[in-house]
Parts: C-alpha cells; structure tokens; sequence
C-alpha cells in the first residue's frame, strides 16, 4: 500500500501488529527522539481510524496497514532509517530477508517483544546504529538492550564507527575494515596515530584496551610490531595528490586512515572571481602541501566578500560552512604579540583597498583558534588562500 510522504525528521518507522504490541509501540512514539511514524495493522485502530479499541482516549496518529506483512515491510524499508518492529525476532528475519543489501545500505533494525521486555539490535548495529537505537528503544520502555556486535559485547574499540561523531571519514577498502576490526576484536596488537583532529574520541576515564597502542608519529608506528594500524590525519600519505589512491597498508600493516575535518581555509578574492577559479587555486594548494581536501573544515572569509557567488559556491561544492569576520576582527589578528613566526603577514595593498592588513591569514587563524599557519598565504592575480589546522582542548 502506498504511504504518505514523509514530514522532516521523522526517521524511525514504528511497526505493531498485535495488541500488546500495539500499546508499546504507542509509547515509544511519543518518547523517541527525532520524530518517527507509528504504523498499525487496522485492526488496531478504532473504528473512526483514530482511537484504539483498548478505549484510550488519546488518538493514534497511526498510518494504517493491511496484511500480508511482507509487502508493507519491504516498502517500510527503502523509506526510513531506521525501524523498530514489535515481533519476534525469528519472523522479522523471515520478512526481511529478501530485502537485505549490505550493512551500509540497510537500515537500522531493533525488533521488541510483545512484552516489552528485550529490545534486540537485529540489522545494521554498528554501522546503521541498530545498537543505540536498542538502547534507546529500552530506556524508554523499561526493556534490556540484546547487543551482539564483537566490540560492543568485548568492550574495545570500533573501528568503523571511530570519529564518526565529528564526522570524520573513514578511507580503506572494505576488506581492510574486516580484517582490522577482527584483529582489534581478537587482541591482536593494533596501532594508532593521530595528526590532526579531535582528541577525545575515546573515553578519558576509560583505558584503551590493552592491544591498543598510541604512537607518536607515522613512522615509530610503521616500525612498530603493531599488525594493524590506525591513522587519523589530513595529510596525503601516498604523496599522490587527491586523485591519487591512498596506501592501504603501512609497512605491511593493514591501515586505516582516518580524515577529521581539521583544515580550514582563509581566502580572499576579488568580486567576481569563479568558483572554477578558487578551486583551481585551493586544490591546487593542498596537492602541493600534500593536504587533504576530505579533511576541509569551513571556507573563512572578510565580511564584505559574505555574498560573493565563487566563495558561496564553492563551500557548497565541498558542503562546509563558511564564516566570515569583520574588518576589525581580522585587523585585531595583526596585533604586535601575534606576529611571530607563523603567524599573518600585513598586506599594503589589502589595507589600502580595504581598510583591511589580510584577509585570507587572519580569517584563517580566527577560524581555527590556532596561533599559526599551516601554509602561509598563496595567491593569484585575482585571489589569496591560506590554511590553518584546527585547534581542539588536549592538543
């Protein structure tokens, strides 16, 4: 049957199709965060389709379905994120199962008994979130969470999901993931380094398992007798440029790279100056310093260039933000104490024309939060870039 379109946010479907379950699934719609959509076999609504037999007064908002189960399932699949089903987890896998793809594909699937008593990650757990929507789904209900993945069950690390939260991406063949993730599983000695990016992805009052070890830079790790390494930087390992394919090992280690979005980028341009022109000039600039464009922040810019279409653009291209700061904040970023190594070099030009000492160095350091530059300012005729490295507590 068809449903109507989805409102935004709504992203967990919620399936009943037995009284008991029916009543649970009821109040895991009005407490799930996120929105979500409560669909119930017809008989479970009243007979106007909106109070439910049981008498309670409050109305269902329910969309209505129609047995077989199987057709409505599979509809319900391609169309959410996320679904929790009030049924045994044997039938749900019956109906499912022609549906399966791949863990990244597939939707995040808890199923919850009719009692309420377990909520159990059945599809999609690491990757999907099936594992934390169990846990949610339970906290509401009073029920226990049934997680079965290996690093949630052996309390190690995931290597899938490392980062995630900042939205750091994840370079490596899918086979590389597999075999990394069962050596961090079976204790095998893994290696992590990390450039760049956020430090806390890892509990602060919670050791890392014993099989996990930190080293201080790329090369003591590759010498190390880790068997697999972890890698969280914005650099171009291979050397290759953006088009060329990163190592998929280290030194014969099966390795992991991981991009924080750690880079931000100043720039500043004449009015009218094309995207195709920018990007010429930033791509250009992080091959040459070995940079990866996967690890971009945000675009920093003057107040007066906020409207400028290229910049515009090309923030959108590479879907960051951009922020821009007033002629006073970037002139404040030239004062006597910050001009030291590193840090921004007055423009005549700039200030004649603008009022303004630079613009692509400070709105790259206010960007940041950092002190200094990571490539000083690099121009054109028509346009300037710079590119400072994130600041973060801890590092």
């Amino acid at each position: 049957m068809a449903f109507v379109p989805l409102e935004t946010g709504q992203e967990t479907g919620i399936v009943a199709i037995s009284r008991p379950g029916a009543a649970l699934a009821r109040t895991l719609a009005g407490a799930l965060a996120g929105g979500s959509v409560l669909y119930l076999e017809r008989r479970l609504l009243g007979a106007a389709g909106a109070v439910p037999p049981d008498g309670d007064a409050a109305p269902d908002n329910a969309a209505a379905f129609d047995l077989p189960l199987r057709p409505v399932l599979a509809q319900l699949f391609e169309r959410h994120r996320r679904l929790v089903l009030f049924m045994p987890v044997g039938a749900a896998v019956r109906l499912l199962a022609p549906c399966l793809q791949h863990k990244h594909n597939d939707p995040a699937v808890v199923c919850v008994d009719d009692a309420g008593r377990f909520a159990v990650s059945l599809l999609s757990g690491h990757v999907g979130g099936a594992d934390a929507l169990a846990g949610e789904v339970a906290g509401i209900l009073g029920a226990t969470p049934v997680i079965t993945s290996a690093s949630h069950v052996m309390d190690t690390l995931a290597v899938d999901l490392l980062g995630r939260q900042f939205g750091w991406r994840i370079e490596a063949s899918a086979e590389t993931i597999t075999r990394v993730s069962a050596a961090v599983v079976n204790g095998a000695p893994v290696g992590i380094c990390q450039e760049a990016g956020e430090p806390d992805w890892w509990p602060p009052d919670k050791p890392l398992p014993g099989n996990l070890t930190r080293y201080p830079s790329i090369s003591a790790l590759a010498q190390s007798a880790a068997v697999a390494a972890l890698v969280i930087t914005d650099r171009l390992l291979s050397g290759a440029g953006e088009s060329g394919a990163e190592p998929d090992s280290l030194n014969g280690k099966r390795m992991i790279i991981y991009r924080p979005r750690s880079l931000v980028v100043g720039m500043g341009c004449r009015r009218g100056v094309p995207r195709e022109e920018l990007e010429k000039l930033l791509t250009g600039v992080f091959r040459q310093h070995n940079l990866a464009m996967s690890s971009l922040a945000c675009i920093a810019t003057a107040e007066l260039k906020q409207d400028e279409p290229g910049l515009l653009e090309l923030a959108e291209q590479y879907a960051v933000p951009v922020h821009c700061y007033s002629a006073e904040e970037l002139n404040g970023v030239f004062a006597a104490e910050t001009t030291a190594a590193g840090g921004p070099t007055r423009s005549a030009v700039a200030h004649r024309l603008l009022g303004i000492w630079g613009v692509s160095e400070p709105a790259a350091l206010l960007a940041s939060g950092s002190p200094e530059l990571l490539v000083t300012r690099q121009k054109t005729d028509r346009a300037t870039v710079a590119v400072a490295r994130m600041a973060y507590p801890g590092r």
